[in-house]
């Protein structure tokens, strides 16, 4: 009887720690409080640049917007000087920089020879940017001067006329016939553009 109450006392020890163990094992199976969920937003800044426009300056002048015409022309020494007006028919202000290519032509309207270029009497061997800049307005004229010779080289009397010039303005690209007449005895030179209608000459 002895025995049988300690196997009792045993069993019955064993149940309170069974149900201790479970007890422990359902408390660490509660379920865990859910972590917070963290939302990352992205902003992304958006940078706006701005780009002014300035006015543009004058242009150089087409052919179009220019009357291209002879002036006055003038003799001494055997040269004789033909001057060629370039005036702005536009509605706006343009430049004018170096030197019209000039041609002579014949009376079939062929040409015949180019100008070569010269500065204060001498062939023209520098650079373009020397020279001046015309901002031509609206109705404004400037000009250049043109030089033909009449004085007849080795054993000839006397010289050809060229009956025409073909005038293109200074980084033009269309060409304007002038109704004027050099003597051709020794080709033509031609100055550059100069503000006025006197060719630089004054």
């Amino acid at each position: 009887m002895h025995g049988i109450g300690l196997f009792r006392r045993g069993i019955g020890a064993l149940g309170a720690l069974s149900f201790a163990a479970f007890g422990l094992a359902a408390c660490g199976s509660s379920p865990s409080a859910t972590p917070p969920t963290t939302s990352s937003a992205t902003s992304s800044t958006t940078t706006s640049t701005t780009t002014s426009t300035l006015p543009s300056g004058p242009h150089n002048c087409s052919t179009a917007q220019l009357r291209v015409s002879a002036g006055m022309s003038s003799g001494a020494a055997g040269t004789i000087g033909q001057i060629v007006l370039f005036e702005n028919a536009g509605s706006t202000s343009c430049l004018l920089h170096g030197f019209p290519g000039v041609a002579g032509l014949d009376s079939a309207g062929n040409q015949v020879v180019q100008a070569t270029r010269e500065l204060n009497g001498a062939p023209f061997t520098g650079s373009t940017g020397s020279l001046p800049t015309v901002t031509l307005a609206t109705g404004e004229t400037a000009s250049a001067i043109v030089f033909g010779s009449d004085v007849p080289v080795g054993s000839a009397t006397s010289c050809a006329t060229y009956a025409a010039l073909l005038v293109t303005p200074p980084n033009a690209y269309q060409s304007v016939r002038v109704q004027a007449q050099l003597p051709a005895c020794s080709g033509l030179r031609v100055g550059p553009v100069y503000a006025g209608t006197g060719g630089g000459l004054g």
